[in-house]
């Protein structure tokens, strides 16, 4: 299948699922399509019935809510074979409500993603095996589950290399997704799965932006995990619009707060707005002598601690202008890393040294 006939079959999901919303129908009710295009890229679409084989959608096989609806388990059977899967799915439950209402646009979107081949090709984001759009919104990932970021955040053997390792793996696929020209909204800990090598895959996302680049003003009608300054101050003062807007510098600050909560070792309130959360973060940065790195973590040197700080504090800039760019955040999370793994092999030379006769 070419790319334009792949963008055609997704344009013919959205003006079937625009029909739906049109009439005002609750998704929450059953409703049915003839499963047409099949494919969409190299990806089959599969029908109710077949996503039913894949998960029973019982309370045993829920993993956890996501940002849009409910992560699942499931089994992917290939003949005799069969392998662990994961199954999202995009829950529309009340069509007025403005947040539940975008999640057919945000269903398309990441179709649109994850069946592009040549954007989803990154290894730390998920594989898509088959979606439905039958009955149910629903995607099944080639994945194991594992656990997700937030499961370990506070966790002490998640030590300070751990976190620079996922910190730079995540950085790495946001820059890779800007380079795509690719927005990718709100991002947390919740949405990253870890696997027992510290491997990062992200599931989940607030919204994707296709075909968008750093001057492009995205309109967002309802804000979904975290988000940042313009946003919130945006969807606030046009609340009689319901509108607010984004652009790829708000992924810069979704960022930063990932990185806050990794090397800060805390879960933050961000509910309490990014006003609040701004002033408290500079006050402790100013009376910490590790900045925001959190004290336990005592092989960080006072220039590392520093350094990742104004890397944080940059990242949330309020101003949009003085955020970096997602690829030089990588770059200096690269080289934090490097440094670390430099220090760790030196201190296991010398402990061999010293267990020598």
């Amino acid at each position: 299948m070419t790319d334009e006939e792949r963008m055609s079959s997704i344009e013919m999901i959205r003006k079937k699922l625009r029909a739906v919303e049109y009439l005002g129908l609750s998704f929450k009710c059953s409703f049915k399509f003839s499963i047409e295009p099949e494919t969409v890229g190299e990806v089959k679409l599969c029908s109710y019935s077949e996503l039913q084989n894949i998960t029973d959608f019982k309370s045993a096989s829920l993993i956890q809510e996501t940002l849009s609806g409910r992560l699942f388990h499931g089994t992917i059977g290939e003949g005799s074979k069969t392998r662990p899967a994961l199954v999202k799915t995009w829950d529309f439950l009340r069509p007025e409500d403005k947040r539940h209402a975008q999640h057919p646009y945000k269903f398309c979107d990441e179709i649109e993603l994850l069946t592009d081949e040549k954007a989803n090709t990154h290894p730390n984001l998920v594989k898509l095996y088959t979606f439905c759009w039958d009955t149910r919104l629903a995607a099944v990932y080639d994945e194991k589950f594992t656990r997700v970021l937030s499961d370990v955040l506070l966790a002490d053997h998640f030590g300070w290399d751990n976190r620079i390792n996922v910190a730079t793996q995540l950085a790495d696929l946001f820059a890779w997704f800007h380079g795509k020209r690719i927005a990718i909204g709100s991002v947390t800990p919740s949405c990253v799965m870890i696997d027992e090598e510290l491997n990062a895959k992200v599931f989940d996302f607030g919204f994707v932006s296709n075909h968008v680049n750093e001057d492009c003003e995205i309109k967002v009608k309802a804000e979904v995990g975290n988000d940042d300054p313009e946003v919130s101050l945006g969807m606030f003062v046009n609340f009689l619009l319901d509108t607010g807007k984004r652009t790829m510098k708000s992924d810069i600050y979704i960022f930063g707060l990932l990185l806050l909560e990794l090397i800060n070792k805390e879960k933050f309130k961000f509910h309490e707005g990014p006003w609040f959360l701004q002033s408290s973060i500079q006050d402790e940065a100013k009376r910490s002598k590790k900045g925001l790195v959190h004290e336990c973590f005592k092989e960080v040197d006072d220039g590392t601690a520093s350094e990742i700080t104004r890397l944080t504090l940059k990242c949330m800039d309020f101003d949009p202008d003085k955020r970096p760019k997602m690829k030089d955040v990588f770059y200096a999370l690269r080289a934090m890393r490097a440094r670390g793994e430099k220090r760790k092999r030196d201190e296991n030379e010398a402990e061999k040294k010293k267990q020598l006769p």
